[in-house]
């Protein structure tokens, strides 16, 4: 947050820890256990998400829930409906898809295709680079409250992390006149290090945080890194892995084992944090996901029973890629016939399986929710 330190306490405030790092040593002992427990959930998740036909489905639900989670993270209180709800209002092509959407649903939409944005860039091949940093910040930030925060652009003035409330100040990041170089070193440490890939991603993602390059932004950033860093290095198949709930949970050791860096040189402890993040949210997401394919498996029974149509399983695969959604958009792009796609969006919402948020008005078609899935994602 941008302060001016005079009018807050920091008299317990750490600093920019410069010149240590990358680390030149830590306790490789102590990783040991913990980079092999990590490395073996995410080689689990990996497979999970392989070995499941059109993966997008069950992938694209856990984005989404990340997005909350990291948004949250910042303060940023959204639903996974209003995520959704917004994404359904673009789709549908309204001329202005945010205008009832509160601040902090757009902020949290913005963050999940920011995300998804810098996912398909790496996967058409541009390199993991400060530009591909600054175009996602630029998206992030692109309307609402962060659009007066300089999108894609560095700092300019100091900034600070801690209590405005309360007003105490907890971090000082590095000064702006010092952050290019920094950025460069940092990027040229994602790239090339030879050191582990987990233990790269761990210290990349605690350098960013406490350089801080932004005036807004950086948290969410900084997680997204995770998820393109993973990938990148070859940890998993595809860029989908998704972390911020684990530090939502366990928020106040997630601050305070990134401060101990810079206190304490603590960069051991931080990563014995970061691996076991891993483990955990590799379990957790390999639940949902085998959740989310319980469910499909489920409604594709009760899809066939209800509709009674050969169009059943494209009923479904629509309204799991899109769970809120203009029944002109299912009309349109679901596959089905558009006499048929009608009379089966009818059934669905007499069957109780749709509920409609808004009728139908004139030339706006009907906006509809599927809350089994729904229900499953939120947190």
């Amino acid at each position: 947050m941008p302060m001016l330190a005079n009018r807050y306490d920091m008299s317990r405030a750490v600093s920019y820890h410069h010149g240590a790092f990358p680390p030149a040593t830590f306790d490789y002992a102590a990783l040991l256990g913990p980079l092999e427990e990590a490395a073996a959930s995410l080689a689990r998740y990996d497979a999970k998400m392989a070995s499941m036909v059109n993966s997008e489905l069950f992938l694209a639900p856990l984005r989404r829930q990340d997005a909350v989670s990291s948004s949250r993270m910042e303060g940023t209180i959204s639903t996974i409906e209003e995520v959704y709800r917004i994404e359904a209002e673009e789709d549908a092509g309204a001329l202005d898809p945010y205008r009832e959407a509160r601040n902090d649903d757009i902020e949290t939409f913005l963050y999940s295709r920011a995300l998804r944005n810098a996912q398909q860039s790496l996967a058409e091949g541009a390199p993991l680079s400060e530009h591909l940093i600054r175009t996602a910040h630029q998206q992030l930030l692109f309307m609402g409250r962060g659009a007066r925060k300089r999108p894609g652009a560095y700092k300019t003035e100091q900034n600070y992390i801690g209590d405005d409330r309360r007003g105490v100040i907890h971090y000082v990041p590095i000064a702006p006149e010092m952050l290019a170089p920094a950025m460069e070193g940092l990027v040229r440490f994602m790239n090339g290090s030879t050191m582990r890939p987990l233990i790269r991603t761990a210290l990349t993602h605690v350098e960013f945080e406490a350089l801080h390059p932004f005036e807004d932004g950086n948290g969410r950033i900084g997680r997204m890194l995770i998820t393109l860093m993973l990938w990148k290095l070859g940890i998993i198949a595809q860029p989908n892995f998704f972390v911020s709930g684990y530090f939502e949970a366990n928020k106040d050791e997630y601050i305070a084992r990134m401060r101990a860096v810079s206190a304490d040189g603590d960069w051991t402890g931080w990563i014995v944090f970061f691996l076991r993040a891993m483990h955990a949210q590799a379990a957790v997401n390999i639940s949902t996901a085998d959740r989310i394919f319980a469910l499909y498996s489920d409604m594709r029974e009760r899809f066939r029973e209800t509709l009674n149509s050969q169009f059943h399983d494209q009923a479904l695969d629509f309204v799991f890629a899109s769970p809120v959604f203009r029944n002109d958009r299912f009309v349109d792009r679901s596959g089905i016939p558009g006499s048929s796609a009608r009379l089966l969006s009818r059934r669905l919402v007499d069957a109780g399986f749709l509920r409609t948020i808004e009728g139908s008005a004139g030339r706006r078609a009907a906006l509809y929710a599927f809350d089994p899935l729904l229900d499953l994602l939120r947190v």
